[in-house]
């Protein structure tokens, strides 16, 4: 036998997929000797994301908004209100707005009712969720099952193999109202109107319902994260046991006809859920999400004492012994949805158990679950909006044209962004590029028209195009880009400061002359790159200075040239300034003598014609003679060398004075001679 209720003939769209694949098993479809009005009771909830409105115009009637993707996100669970698969979301969707959804649901497990059988189990839901105001919504479904179990056959067995039930209802509401930025809390109930078992009704004492308090918090709005958290908990008040009274049946028939009709107790449900639109940007939108379910039962365990005699194999004890019976049970949930096209969304998700309940308290939850289905979301107002026709009359032939064309770097080949497209002799018609080079110009009278292009560091040029009534012109403008430079100026002097009217050759990447004027200023413009530029004047010695040209940036070069010849005992070399006369101090005395004077001019010319000179390190040495005073004595004569230097121009920061003292000998201080070697002043370049 099998159950029929009023709504059958809606219902029976969901029942063809369960009732044939399972009835195509091994063995058929079998009759079921029972009275067969059990119902597998699974009011759940679900979630989705809040859209936004828009008006449509068109010359054609509109779509919907979920169809172009305004409403598309609400979509109803597996009980009808819009939330993930079980666990409800606090949102009611746009005014009305229409959803509706096919479910199916499977999975195929041995040992899990009876010891040696096979269990499969096939359900179907159609629902649908609808909003008649913007903080309330009405849901409701039709769901049917079908769950084969095969088992060697025991003395006294009720239960058919095959077992189908079909046609029942769920109908519901839900109120949410916005709290806070990002949080919302709403309230959701509903009623499950199963069967009768011999008349084509519905039965009062098996009507089950729920209720209970609802929440969700978006952290895209409080923290532009796309992720959403569900909270639910309610109260379920199951009466299907009311439906068939199983007393004086076998243990394992009890036990599979409880779970094919889903014949439970009441009980406290909590879930948590969470979604996120972080893959919406994919070609097929994505939306994973996840739940977590716990359920207490609060009814009393069944007094029948098959609980205490027999051990169903849920219970994972050895034979014999008696089956836990906790109240408690526990399952998560993986799933994700895509959007294929308009609206049409696909999801997939699949159960997974943590705990099932004993026994006496209800059926056992499967292993796993499958779960799959299609949603589709219409929005009622877009077929009452008024279709905009628009009539236009012929339009009279074009009279002006106009000219595309790309503009590229004449070089590489390359797109010239943002270069100035004008039309030669006619004012407001410049238009820029675009990223990829393209242009066109403003509407054009027909004839030739000369077309001026220029952009920043390339020679501006013209072409010609025959503008043609109606129709653009294609032209290609090449540009050719300048040769980066930049400036240097500066002033040509003597040692006591006045400007020289000499001979600039700057020798780099390319190798140019100047002069400066008869007051020293000179100035210049170059390629861009590194330079050594060598100055001449009459009477003075040749100078040479580095020199780095950036683009579009001016240099400062001043060049000083000395009158008085070039000290020939003073060399500098890479590693530092060698001093043909070495200066000399007298034991304990940190004083220059004339000689070390007249040296130590030459090493402050060569600071000043030499720039690419950083730092100069002056370092004293002297034998162990003076005893633990030698550091001081070495350092005293140090910076005597360095005060001197400054006296003559070069600046404090370029010259470092240590004084080493007889650390660093340069022969063991064994001797007058080996002595005398080791006091020395070592005059070290860092560039």
């Amino acid at each position: 036998m099998k159950r029929f209720s009023r709504g059958f003939w809606l219902a029976a769209v969901l029942t063809v997929l369960p009732g044939l694949s399972l009835a195509a098993a091994p063995g058929g479809p079998e009759e079921d000797p029972m009275p067969p009005n059990f119902q597998d009771a699974k009011p759940v909830a679900g979630t989705a994301r809040a859209p936004t409105e828009e008006t449509l115009t068109a010359t054609t009637p509109p779509e919907s908004p979920a169809a172009s993707g305004d409403a598309d996100s609400y979509l109803p669970s597996l009980s009808g209100p819009i939330g993930l698969y079980r666990v409800t979301t606090a949102d009611v969707g746009p005014k009305n707005h229409l959803r509706l959804a096919l479910h199916g649901e499977y999975f195929s497990s041995s040992e899990l009712l009876v010891s040696g059988d096979d269990n499969r189990r096939l359900l179907g839901e159609f629902t649908f969720g609808f909003t008649p105001h913007q903080n309330v919504e009405i849901f409701g479904g039709l769901l049917s099952s079908s769950n084969r179990n095969t088992r060697v056959s025991e003395a006294g067995r009720r239960d058919p193999e095959l077992i189908k039930s079909f046609g029942d209802l769920v109908l519901g509401g839900k109120a949410a109202f916005p709290v806070a930025p990002g949080t919302t809390v709403g309230f959701e109930g509903g009623l499950k109107f199963l069967s009768s078992i011999s008349d084509l009704s519905f039965s009062p004492d098996s009507t089950s319902f729920w209720l209970g308090p609802i929440a969700t918090i978006d952290l895209q709005r409080l923290a532009r994260t796309p992720v959403r958290f569900h909270v639910n908990a309610n109260f379920y008040a199951d009466n299907s046991r009311n439906l068939h009274d199983l007393t004086g049946l076998t243990a394992e028939t009890k036990w599979v006809a409880q779970f094919a009709y889903g014949m439970g107790a009441s009980r406290f449900r909590a879930a948590v859920g969470v979604d996120t639109a972080a893959l919406e940007k994919l070609v097929i939108p994505l939306m994973p999400f996840a739940e977590y379910h716990a359920e207490v039962v609060t009814a009393d365990a069944d007094p029948d004492p098959t609980y205490s005699l027999y051990m169903p194999p849920v219970c994972g004890t050895s034979a014999g012994r008696p089956c836990k019976n906790n109240r408690d049970q526990q399952w998560a949930t993986l799933g994700v949805r895509g959007r294929l096209w308009k609206g049409l969304t696909a999801d997939a998700g699949v159960d997974i158990r943590v705990r099932s309940t004993g026994f006496a308290y209800g059926p056992p939850l499967p292993p796993y679950n499958v779960v799959f289905g299609l949603a589709y979301p219409l929005d009622i107002d877009a077929f009452r909006r008024p279709v905009i026709v628009t009539i236009e009359k012929e339009a009279p032939p074009p009279v002006e044209g106009t000219v595309a064309g790309q503009v590229k770097n004449s070089k590489d080949g390359t797109p010239v962004a943002g270069a100035i497209v004008a039309v030669a002799g006619r004012p407001r018609a410049r238009v820029a590029t675009d990223p990829d080079g393209s242009f066109q110009s403003v509407p054009l009278s027909p004839g030739p028209t000369d077309i001026e292009v220029s952009a920043p560091g390339f020679d501006a040029t013209k072409v010609t195009a025959k503008v043609v009534a109606g129709h653009p012109v294609e032209v290609s403008v090449a540009l050719t880009p300048r040769i980066p430079t930049g400036n240097v100026r500066g002033k040509v002097s003597d040692d006591r400061g006045q400007g020289l009217q000499a001979s600039l050759k700057f020798l780099g990447p390319d190798n140019f002359e100047a002069k400066s004027d008869p007051t020293g200023l000179f100035s210049a413009s170059l390629p861009v790159g590194p330079y050594k530029v060598v100055a001449e004047a009459p009477g003075f010695p040749t100078k040479e200075a580095q020199l780095d040209v950036a683009a579009a940036q001016d240099k400062q070069l001043d060049i000083l040239l000395r009158n008085r010849p070039v000290n020939p005992n003073v060399t500098l070399t890479d590693a530092g300034i060698t001093l043909k006369q070495p200066i000399k101090f007298r034991p304990g005395v940190a004083k220059l003598d004339a000689r070390a004077e007249a040296e130590l001019d030459g090493v402050a010319d060569i600071m000043a014609d030499h720039g690419e000179i950083k730092a100069l390190r002056i370092e004293a040495h002297w034998d162990t003679t003076p005893g633990p005073k030698v550091k001081d004595v070495t350092q005293q004569q140090a910076d005597a060398i360095k005060a001197y230097l400054v006296k003559k121009g070069v600046v404090d920061g370029r010259i470092d004075a240590a004084g080493m003292g007889a650390e660093r000998p340069l022969v063991p201080n064994i001797g007058p001679a080996s002595k005398a070697k080791n006091r020395r002043v070592d005059l070290i370049v860092v560039k």
